[in-house]
């Protein structure tokens, strides 16, 4: 065990800036008692109050970064009001190099927005045409287990499916799970999107939230999605 006196201290480089301020407020307070000219007395004055707000504010400051940098370093990048907001997904699906692997009540507002090749941009369908190495994996619950209106969505969306599965052969994959939805998300190479799965239509505008694929809520996730995968059946 080092003794005190050998003990190093690191002082942030705020600190060092909240001390020096903190001494020059001091020191405009103690002049400001001391003056007795009244225009000098209002110039001090208004360097004092210039000194404490500034320290305030750089206390505030400090500790909006220090919350913001614990976010960070969780691997939150950002909070979505709605997890099907196609604009936000756009540019990360498009950017997919490796694998695209998406879970949830039924998937078809993703088909729509991303792989619907008779749309004039279907995003991930463009992408999986530049990069022969690029899977994508849809993993949904069976017939059984899809709400009335989501198989009906569903349903709808087979022909797309059987064009996807006849374009892309086995980088394009659907597998069914025995069960009702108890997630929603996509994964995208390094990057997590995920939300809640509610009763009913409520779904729709979700919140989810974006988080680094490398971060263990991410990984979490990641490896609930292999072991459904592992365990359900092809479509």
């Amino acid at each position: 065990m080092k003794s005190f006196e050998t003990r190093k201290f690191q002082i942030p480089i705020w600190g060092i800036i909240l001390i020096a301020v903190l001494a020059l407020a001091i020191a405009t307070g103690v002049w400001l008692f001391q003056i007795e000219d009244a225009r000098l007395m209002g110039i001090v004055s208004g360097l004092f109050t210039g000194f404490v707000l500034f320290a305030f504010g750089l206390l505030l400051q400090v500790f909006l970064f220090q919350e913001l940098e614990r976010y960070r370093n969780m691997g939150v990048k950002a909070l979505l009001d709605n997890r099907h907001d196609q604009a936000y997904y756009g540019p990360i699906v498009g950017k997919a190099k490796q694998e695209v692997f998406v879970t949830g009540a039924s998937a078809t507002r993703f088909i729509e927005d991303f792989l619907d090749v008779s749309s004039d941009n279907p995003i991930l369908a463009t992408a999986m045409r530049a990069n022969p190495k690029l899977v994508v994996r849809l993993l949904i619950p069976d017939d059984e287990h899809l709400s009335p209106d989501a198989l009906v969505r569903w349903g709808s969306k087979q022909g797309r499916v059987d064009g996807l599965k006849r374009e892309f052969k086995n980088r394009f994959e659907v597998r069914r799970f025995k069960h009702e939805a108890r997630h929603s998300f996509l994964l995208v190479d390094g990057d997590f999107i995920g939300g809640p799965v509610f009763d009913g239509d409520n779904s729709k505008y979700a919140p989810a939230v974006h988080v680094d694929g490398t971060k263990t809520f991410a990984r979490k996730h990641r490896e609930y999605f292999d072991a459904l995968w592992a365990s359900s059946d092809k479509h």
